[in-house]
């Protein structure tokens, strides 16, 4: 379960999963679909991180910075990541639940997640081959053409990721709180197909809100 801070410096709980991944796996759509259909809020701690550049990296040295970092293939720091996602609880105490999106990205981002926020209900992981990540990052990179999709910063955040994961899922699996899904051929990667959502769900569905409970802790109708 979740806590965080709400505007009068009370702790409050909330439900909450996160969904991560390779970068270019696809988290970004899954995370939104997913949020959709169980009517929570979706967060994406690259889109906030990014929006944040954009509207301060010409007038503020720290986002410069953060931007500089980001752009070279590497994670944001620690503390700016956490200190965002607090800032989007606070800002919506009242949803039903919550999807974070992207996240954690290495351990430490876990811990400190845990300490400041709670630990998540539950964490999905969409497992892709790494030759594949590189190919749809190159793609999003001729199509999109984002910062931190340039060659350099493409191998550095695959292999940060190959680096990190493996302690990430091994922390979660011991809580018992990863849904992993395997995408290891092309045609099932997100983007190329309609991706399984009905089963992931199915799979969040059981484990979020067993015996037939909806988000609000309301057993549904027989």
């Amino acid at each position: 379960m979740l806590r965080a801070i709400d505007s009068n410096c009370k702790p409050t709980s909330l439900t909450g999963s996160c969904l991560a991944g390779g970068p270019g796996s696809g988290k970004g759509t899954q995370s939104t679909k997913m949020a959709s259909h169980f009517g929570f809020v979706c967060i994406s701690v690259g889109e906030i991180l990014r929006n944040q550049m954009i509207h301060h990296a010409t007038s503020d040295r720290k986002w410069e910075l953060i931007a500089k970092i980001i752009a070279n293939g590497e994670l944001a720091p620690p503390e700016t990541t956490i200190e965002e996602l607090k800032q989007q609880f606070i800002k919506q105490l009242d949803a039903e639940g919550f999807v974070v999106d992207g996240f954690p990205r290495e351990i430490g981002q876990a811990f400190t997640f845990e300490e400041q926020i709670g630990s998540p209900d539950l964490v999905v992981f969409l497992a892709c081959s790494n030759q594949r990540l590189r190919q749809r990052l190159e793609k999003r990179a001729r199509e999109q053409g984002r910062p931190d999709d340039n060659a350099h910063a493409i191998n550095r955040r695959v292999e940060t990721f190959k680096q990190n994961i493996p302690l990430i899922v091994k922390y979660y699996q011991e809580k018992g709180i990863v849904v992993r899904v395997r995408l290891h051929q092309a045609s099932n990667c997100i983007g190329t197909r309609p991706f399984p959502l009905e089963l992931v769900c199915s799979m969040v569905q059981e484990q979020l809100f067993p015996q037939g409970t909806d988000a609000a802790g309301e057993r549904g109708a027989n």
